[in-house]
């Protein structure tokens, strides 16, 4: 159904890049009680990735799927998460994650960019809408997990004895940090397979 490009769906899709300000502000801030900043960041990060379910649980249930929508669904998840990513390597709330989160993101932005540019070549190329694949939308998924996962690994692993160790050493901050890469990876080879045709040099 193309007639009506900005049906509920797609509304849902540029919600979430609405949000993304609002994310970045609270994920910078720098109050002297950090733990309500960090929660407030986190529930508008999950009500903006949870509008990614929903867009596309009713657009398939509707039958309300366009180009459009393809096109854009993917653009605001990677919009979210890579703005949230820089916005946690500019605060000083989580700088001791800083070099880790840099040398992460840097991979994960050069795969987004590439990515996105073969999407650009094919709609201009023949028409083709290349749609998230399923290894994409697990990397989506681990994405949004590690991302909640920094910000409240303080607010979980709260106290001392072993709780306080394990949030010291920022344990499920760097594993969550490294399969989100390693799935940005895997996804973006999986992407160039699959569609090297549009960005072969011998053709």
């Amino acid at each position: 159904m193309e007639k009506n490009k900005l049906n509920l769906p797609n509304i849902l899709t540029l919600s979430r890049i609405c949000f993304i300000p609002f994310i970045m502000l609270f994920i910078l801030i720098s109050p002297s009680n950090r733990i309500w900043a960090d929660i407030v960041a986190a529930a508008l990060f999950l009500l903006a990735a949870l509008t990614d379910l929903f867009d596309g649980m009713i657009a398939r249930r509707n039958s309300m799927v366009t180009n459009f929508g393809k096109f854009l669904d993917p653009i605001a998840d990677k919009l979210l998460i890579s703005a949230s990513l820089v916005a946690l390597i500019g605060s000083e709330r989580f700088s001791y994650l800083r070099l880790i989160l840099v040398i992460c993101t840097a991979i994960i932005l050069f795969r987004e960019f590439s990515i996105t540019s073969i999407r650009l070549i094919a709609v201009k190329h023949d028409g083709t809408v290349i749609a998230a694949s399923k290894l994409g939308k697990l990397k989506t998924v681990m994405s949004v997990v590690c991302v909640m996962s920094v910000l409240l690994e303080p607010v979980i692993f709260a106290g001392d004895g072993i709780m306080g160790k394990i949030r010291d050493a920022h344990v499920l901050s760097i594993v969550t940090i490294v399969i989100m890469t390693l799935l940005t990876v895997l996804s973006g080879l999986n992407y160039i397979k699959k569609y090297f045709s549009y960005i072969d040099p011998t053709k």
